[in-house]
């Protein structure tokens, strides 16, 4: 396999729209399914180059399509399917990895998807991608090179301290936020703007579209 720096996975969610998919696709050096995520690939009309999981969800119809050889099963109680195939790109050398099909249906898992996120601070750039927006980790400090007018907002998985924007219509300074709505529907007035945080998980979305706001500022 050629060497691999990006990497898309199927999760098991809700798959977003054809065209998100060509442009995830073209952006891939290695695509990987997380266990039922085989599926949604298929349904795109994607076969991917691995399935990698507990395979309790992949089905007899998706096993008949996608080479066995591709098929690799994973035994271990302590992680999820979207843990282990984010794992498995790891392994192949992915320093991006987005992640997609990854809300809808059950909220536990939707929000656990999100969870992983944090997980590979460090390891990898991994994003959770969908038509309305991108979702990655804030490092320290993210730059937002987006038009005026793109939706921005910040959720805090747990405590963040120290969390300072610049180019957004309501900045911040040296606050701290918490798992809470503040930090919701934020967005860009002066490109590029930035993000940054002393401590804590900070995650970022950032819109796929533009929703200038009509007031004053």
């Amino acid at each position: 396999m050629a060497t691999v720096k990006r990497a898309l996975v199927f999760a098991d969610g809700d798959l977003p729209s054809p065209a998100l998919i060509r442009e995830l696709l073209k952006q891939a050096d290695l695509v990987v399914a997380a266990d039922g995520g085989a599926s949604k690939a298929l349904r795109a009309g994607v076969v991917v180059d691995a399935v990698v999981g507990d395979l309790d969800s992949l089905t007899r119809a998706a096993r008949r399509l996608i080479p066995e050889e591709r098929i690799i099963e994973v035994h271990d109680l302590h992680s999820t399917d979207l843990q282990k195939a984010i794992d498995y790109c790891l392994e192949q050398g992915a320093t991006r990895i987005d992640v997609t099909a990854a809300g809808g249906g059950r909220s536990d898992h939707a929000l656990a998807n999100l969870s992983v996120i944090p997980l590979y601070r460090g390891r990898a750039d991994v994003r959770v991608v969908d038509d309305l927006f991108e979702i990655r980790l804030v490092d320290r400090t993210t730059t937002i090179d987006a038009p005026v007018g793109t939706v921005v907002s910040l959720v805090a998985i747990g405590t963040c301290e120290g969390v300072t924007t610049s180019g957004l219509r309501w900045d911040l300074g040296e606050q701290t936020l918490r798992f809470s709505p503040r930090g919701v529907h934020n967005e860009v007035m002066h490109p590029p703007a930035t993000v940054s945080v002393r401590s804590g998980d900070l995650l970022l979305f950032q819109g796929r579209w533009v929703e200038p706001h009509m007031g004053t500022g």
